[in-house]
């Protein structure tokens, strides 16, 4: 047969496809009014594993693969279209929908905002970026700013979450999983690195560059081509006040020209980052689950099943409901046999029926689901 032939028959098949595609779907609506009634979940992996069974051993062998391929696709787009129609709920959908019914406040202008570090932080940065006017408390490490939140001794923490260069800061996404909080905002914070040393030093004395990891990480290139040693420290700010302290002409900080001045340090290379579109982006939390005015993203964390397509069955609820997803991180278990957390950030109108199905779909089909809040980034 001509080309033009066979595609014209496969239109023919297409379009009797498609007609038989919305008679099944017009039954899914029937099984969710049933499963409305009954109360039964949505999802019944043991008919679906019957009927892709029974279909699979009167199809040739080579088809087995693809066909069950099909039929997981058409099995999620039946339950997703049942979910819809349903209307799950769940105890994060009841706590928005009463916020909802409340209405969303506007974020205070003035506030109580633990960040990590010492004075010159670029978390430091990031809280007057949220707030006018920010009553900052600096704490030694991430989860310090954690535990200032869910104790109460602040009202907001501020965390870097991820770097265009460096990837995500995934200390924080482990602490995560530790405590107890809310995202409400938040913000891109352009960090621009330079080389800082005692103002009787020359760029010829540098031997050696201190800065947090991430710092150190965004500049390695610098670092690599300079032939300098490299050393972690707890922030860029601490970084630059040891090298302040120490008298030592060869040794020099990677830290803002904010922080250089701060601590009466001597720029000795401004912008030794490897991109000049080097951002970072910072998550503001709260104790309480709080949704402020213009919330547009959201987060949330689960674990899968631990068996094949697990992953991708979710990254499809996604799709199916026309929710954008702009990240996806996962991160082990600690003590599981390679379980892994999977942390979604997704654009969204926290108000939507959608996201509410989504969400409550996500949260009744996982012991460890948590939504982590909906916000909007300043950028």
């Amino acid at each position: 047969m001509e080309l033009s032939e066979i595609r014209r028959k496969i239109d023919r098949i297409d379009d009797e496809m498609a007609a038989l595609y919305v008679k099944r779907m017009a039954l899914s609506a029937e099984v969710a009014k049933s499963k409305a009634q009954t109360g039964k979940a949505v999802t019944d992996g043991e008919r679906e594993r019957e009927i892709v069974y029974r279909l699979a051993e009167k199809s040739p062998k080579e088809l087995t693969v693809y066909l069950k391929e099909l039929y997981d696709t058409v099995f999620f787009t039946s339950k997703a279209y049942q979910s819809a129609l349903i209307g799950r709920t769940s105890k994060t959908v009841e706590e928005l929908k009463k916020l909802i019914a409340d209405g969303f406040t506007e974020m205070p202008a003035l506030a109580t905002v633990a960040c990590q570090g010492i004075k010159g932080a670029n978390s430091g940065v990031a809280a007057q970026k949220f707030f006018p006017v920010p009553n900052i408390v600096y704490v030694k490490n991430f989860e310090g700013v954690f535990s200032a939140v869910e104790s109460g001794l602040c009202e907001y923490g501020v965390l870097p979450i991820e770097n265009s260069t460096a990837g995500s800061v995934l200390e924080v996404y482990d602490l995560m999983r530790k405590h107890n909080f809310h995202i409400v905002r938040t913000v891109r914070v352009r960090i621009a690195h330079c080389l800082a040393a005692l103002p009787d030093a020359e760029l010829k004395d540098i031997k050696k560059v201190i800065s947090h990891p991430q710092a150190l990480m965004q500049c390695g290139e610098f670092i690599k081509n300079s032939g300098y040693l490299s050393q972690a420290d707890e922030n860029t700010a601490v970084a630059a006040k040891r090298v302040a302290e120490s008298g030592d002409k060869t040794l020099a900080a990677l830290c803002s020209k904010e922080c250089a001045d701060s601590y009466g340090l001597k720029i000795l290379k401004e912008n030794v980052q490897q991109s000049d579109l080097n951002y970072t982006r910072f998550i503001l939390i709260k104790k309480d689950l709080c949704v402020y005015k213009g919330a547009d993203k959201m987060s949330v964390m689960t674990s899968l099943p631990h068996e094949a397509g697990s992953l991708n069955r979710m990254l499809g609820r996604f799709s199916a409901l026309g929710l954008n997803l702009t990240k996806l991180e996962s991160r082990p278990i600690a003590g599981s046999d390679f379980e892994f957390m999977f942390y979604f950030d997704f654009d969204g109108d926290v108000t939507e029926p959608a996201v509410h199905n989504l969400i409550a779909e996500l949260e009744n089909g996982s012991d460890n689901f948590v939504f982590l809040g909906a916000y909007k980034e300043k950028i």
